[in-house]
């Protein structure tokens, strides 16, 4: 199943998982909050509040990250 969702970050905090630096998002999408996490190699620099995101995911899992003008 394959998504695409556009939206803009609320919170963003970096975590570090076994030595892999990951972002952890609270989101404001069209269909209310979401949270999302996803590696540092798919988004530099890293995400901030505020920024406009459009995400593509597989399965519920990020495969890429834009960021939107």
């Amino acid at each position: 199943m394959l998504q695409t969702l556009e939206a803009t970050v609320l919170q963003a905090q970096a975590v570090s998982i076994h030595g892999a630096v990951f972002y952890d998002l609270l989101l404001k999408t069209p269909d209310g909050p979401r949270r999302l996490r996803f590696q540092d190699t798919f988004l530099s620099p890293e995400p901030k509040i505020g920024d406009k995101l459009r995400f593509e995911l597989v399965l519920g899992n990020v495969t890429n990250v834009e960021r939107r003008g």
